[in-house]
């Protein structure tokens, strides 16, 4: 099914928006949804091409069947979207437009990494953006998971998956909150580059609760190395640690990937309040970098890990 004729994406998520009910906001803000393009949207879940791995973890957790999928490097309990059963149709940030003319998607989902390419693809199939903005990172994640439940006759599962997030993360917080300010780390091999609020992963603190030991402000401006003296000289109480390589599975740049284990087996750290009390979180490389705790099942297993980590120090 071809994108209906001269309605771009904006009118295209407005009609879907009042043809399901859902964030009466954004079709507000919009211009008014053709008929034909709510027509359109009704009749575009059979077959759905998803380059968003958030969406693909909200499907899978849903029980709804997709049609195609990017080649990538999934996290191990979405390890079956590489099933030769599942048609490749390109990467997380390019599109293989032969795969999708074979596919013919009735719908296409794009988010975070492949958002840029939603207008190209508007021109072969519907297309909607499920992005995630990290400063509405929860309510995004709700709107989106409401948004797939509606389109599939699932609100029911929807909403218990929603108010489940909701649970746990406040469960968290409730445990965050009681920790001494920790340091969050991304790591490249060797190369480490700190997050604070309101940064990337920043959600460690704005969503999770997490106290920061320094601010936006104090991050060292771009180009300028961020060392182990400076961890050192930092003396977090908590080392909150991303790889960014292993989540890839690849290492920026060529060459071996080198662990953060072993990276962070130095005498620095160990020198740290985190370091002699065993307080260094080797975050799960998958749920933090490739799915930036987006989807769902990332989300909560990263919870769980940070609840584990906690309670392990006696916070209760």
């Amino acid at each position: 099914m071809k994108r209906i004729a001269n309605t771009p994406m904006r009118v295209t998520l407005t009609a879907w928006a009042l043809c399901a009910g859902a964030v009466p906001a954004m079709a507000a803000a919009q211009a008014p949804a053709k008929p034909a393009a709510v027509a359109a949207v009704q009749h575009a879940t059979k077959k759905v091409v998803v380059y968003d791995l958030a969406t693909l973890d909200t499907m899978q957790t849903l029980g709804i069947p997709v049609a195609g999928v990017p080649k990538a490097q999934f996290p191990q309990y979405m390890a079956g979207y590489g099933d030769a059963k599942y048609a490749v149709a390109g990467s997380l940030f390019e599109p293989d437009y032969d795969a999708l003319s074979k596919i013919k998607p009735d719908l296409i989902i794009v988010g975070g990494r492949s958002a840029a390419k939603a207008e190209v693809l508007g021109k072969v199939a519907l297309t909607l953006d499920f992005s995630v903005k990290p400063a509405t990172m929860l309510q995004d994640m709700e709107r989106n998971i409401a948004q797939i439940a509606e389109m599939y006759g699932k609100q029911a599962q929807g909403k218990a998956l929603v108010a489940k997030i909701h649970q746990e993360v406040q469960e968290l917080r409730q445990l965050s909150s009681q920790a001494a300010p920790g340091l969050l780390l991304m790591a490249v091999n060797e190369k480490v580059m700190p997050n604070a609020p309101g940064t990337r992963f920043g959600f460690l603190f704005d969503v999770f609760g997490a106290k920061s030991a320094i601010t936006a402000q104090d991050i060292p401006p771009r180009g300028t190395a961020y060392t182990f003296n400076d961890v050192a000289k930092l003396n977090p109480a908590w080392i909150y640690v991303i790889d960014r390589n292993t989540g890839t599975g690849s290492a920026a740049g060529g060459g071996a990937i080198i662990p953060s284990q072993q990276v962070f087996d130095n005498a620095q750290v160990k020198a740290t309040t985190a370091g002699q009390k065993g307080q260094v979180v080797f975050l799960d490389p998958k749920g933090w970098y490739l799915m930036g705790s987006t989807g769902p099942t990332a989300l909560l297993n990263n919870v769980a890990q940070l609840k584990q980590a906690y309670r392990a120090a006696g916070l209760q």
